[in-house]
């Protein structure tokens, strides 16, 4: 008698157990899912992330456009003449080489002929035929951009062989045989050229050409001319 009721009571405990377990068991799965959900909720979805890559494209978009826009507000007329000084400089310790015309060597001819050109003024192959262009011009006339010729064989003091190009302040640029390149020189420095000088001719119309620059690069053109 005394088994029987143990085991009654073994087995009303283990079914109390069992009952007990079956009821915990939901609530862990049901905590375990909101945990999961909240994950979920704070992980971005693709339509937010297409919507921040399509933000970033529009303001590299804009930031572009405003360069464009500082880029147009910053053209400035650009004169014939100064852009034949540059072009002229840029060929500065260029090899003279008589008969040349480019684009490595020149000859003093070569060389105004091709500076003009790049501005679409186009002169004669030879200093004498370019001397009889234009408009005639003296020396205390000189204005930047002019060609200015020498008689600089002996025995012919009126016969145009040399040209170069005046450039303002006393100075010229010019194809030297002497010097064997292009350089620059300045009539009150180099008597030789001052003595030989027979006239200047003026070939560059009023016309401007348009040229973008911003203040910084426009200083640094002022200090190169």
């Amino acid at each position: 008698m005394l088994e029987g009721k143990v085991s009654k009571v073994l087995l009303l405990i283990l079914v109390l157990f069992m009952s007990a377990c079956s009821q915990t068991q939901p609530q862990v799965v049901n905590k375990v899912v909101k945990k999961k959900e909240k994950v979920t909720i704070v992980t971005p979805t693709i339509s937010k992330v297409k919507k921040q890559k399509q933000q970033i494209s529009l303001t590299k978009l804009s930031l572009n456009s405003q360069k464009l826009l500082i880029q147009e507000e910053n053209w400035v007329p650009l004169k014939v003449e100064d852009e034949i000084e540059w072009n002229a400089k840029e060929l500065l310790g260029h090899k003279y080489v008589w008969g040349a015309t480019g684009p490595i060597t020149y000859d003093c001819s070569g060389f105004t002929r091709k500076i003009f050109a790049d501005v679409g003024i186009h002169l004669p192959r030879v200093s004498r035929d370019q001397a009889k262009q234009g408009q005639l011009i003296s020396f205390s006339k000189l204005k930047k951009g002019d060609l200015v010729f020498f008689a600089t064989k002996k025995g012919h003091p009126n016969r145009v062989t040399h040209v170069g190009i005046y450039l303002g302040n006393g100075n010229f640029i010019h194809a030297s045989s002497g010097a064997k390149k292009v350089i620059i020189c300045n009539f009150q420095k180099h008597c030789f050229y001052k003595k030989h000088f027979l006239w200047a001719r003026r070939v560059i119309s009023e016309k401007q050409h348009v040229a973008t620059t911003t203040v910084n690069s426009s200083k640094k053109m002022s200090k190169s001319l």
